[in-house]
């Protein structure tokens, strides 16, 4: 059975070592494992968060659409974490990169782990021997002109010089507890993962829409109480067909720029216990023979509706009409109060 190798290596500066790290496949697995829960758990976090922030914003969302964003965000993100955090767990890298682990004026990966076993890799500059047979082996006259990639056998023992810097790489078995990644790396991949989760959460809000209120008792009620005079009645049966008087424009559209004014209508109405429109009609306005809008008056008047009643009524209700919100014509208004205020001199002649 081929026993799991691992790789220690050891950054000396002046003598002194700096740091020590070591590679193993063990550790692969942990750093993966590791970044995985550690997305995962805050991606439940913030679900829960999301989750108790629409509800104290009396927000909701579909239940089902919720958790697939929110899976599909967590799993995307865990998965990805996982995958950076195993690739940078398998080598050890030298650069400039505040992830790295040692400072060196060219970037790369100096030990790492490929389907065939651990190698070194070397650039021209460096200098050192290979111990892994009878007699040391030296770097220069491997690395040649170009980067190479050197096998480290099992039981290995290398020395890489790199501008002031040394690097001892050991190899062996593998025994001890599973090795970690450098301090901070594993926080910085996770804290790569909150992009999606972010989207995630805005995905949340934007889908989110106002809680309806539940039905009581009291919304069922009518606004008219049961003990109203018919004085009182008719008031408030006025205020509501004022309110929806504003549909008595369509009627006025159509007709010449003179019809567009205010106005007032007489509806004869006779309402239902349940407020229902029994009978309707237009008992008068104040637009003459050339505005005929009586009948589409009426027709209007019958979509109308009306708060259940103490008891049913007929009764004739003034409702004012203003003109429509759309503009007129330029010059079209004074158009009209002319021709109105030549029309009110000729009648005025022949009386």
């Amino acid at each position: 059975m081929k026993t799991a190798q691992s790789v220690e290596i050891a950054y000396l500066m002046n003598g002194g070592v700096v740091s020590q790290r070591r590679l193993s496949r063990r550790g692969e697995w942990r750093a993966g494992i590791s970044a995985l829960a550690l997305v995962a758990g805050m991606s439940v976090a913030s679900a829960v968060v999301v989750a108790l922030a629409l509800v104290a914003a009396n927000r909701v969302v579909y239940a089902a659409a919720y958790l697939v964003v929110w899976l599909v965000a967590s799993a995307g993100a865990s998965l990805v974490a996982a995958v950076r955090a195993a690739r940078r767990a398998r080598c050890y890298g030298i650069g400039a990169d505040i992830d790295d682990d040692a400072f060196s004026s060219s970037a790369l990966p100096l030990v790492r782990r490929t389907p065939a076993g651990y190698v070194m890799r070397l650039a021209p500059g460096m200098t050192g021997q290979l111990e892994a047979g009878r007699a040391p082996i030296p770097l220069e006259s491997v690395i040649g002109e170009g980067v190479v990639d050197m096998p480290l056998p099992a039981d290995a023992r290398a020395e890489v010089r790199v501008g002031l810097a040394t690097f001892v790489v050991r190899s062996g078995p593998d025994s001890g507890p599973a090795p970690e990644l450098p301090t901070g790396v594993l926080r910085r991949f996770t804290r790569k993962a909150l992009l999606p989760l972010e989207i995630a959460a805005l995905a949340s809000i934007l889908c989110a829409v106002r809680a309806g209120a539940q039905i009581v008792d009291a919304d069922m009620k009518s606004a008219i109480p049961l003990d109203a005079t018919p004085l009182e009645i008719e008031k408030l049966l006025r205020s509501e067909a004022q309110l929806q008087a504003r549909t008595l424009h369509q009627c006025f559209d159509v007709l010449p720029i003179s019809c567009q004014r205010r106005g007032y209508v007489g509806v004869k109405l006779s309402l239902a216990r349940t407020g229902e429109i029994r009978e309707h009609s237009i008992a008068g306005s104040s637009y003459g023979s050339e505005c005929p809008v009586n009948q589409c008056l009426a027709d209007t008047v019958a979509t109308w509706f009306f708060e259940p009643l103490p008891q049913s009524m007929s009764l004739v209700l003034p409702v004012q009409v203003l003109r429509t919100d759309r503009p007129l014509p330029y010059g079209s208004a004074r158009a009209a109060a002319d021709l109105a205020r030549q029309k009110t001199r000729g009648s005025t002649r022949v009386d």
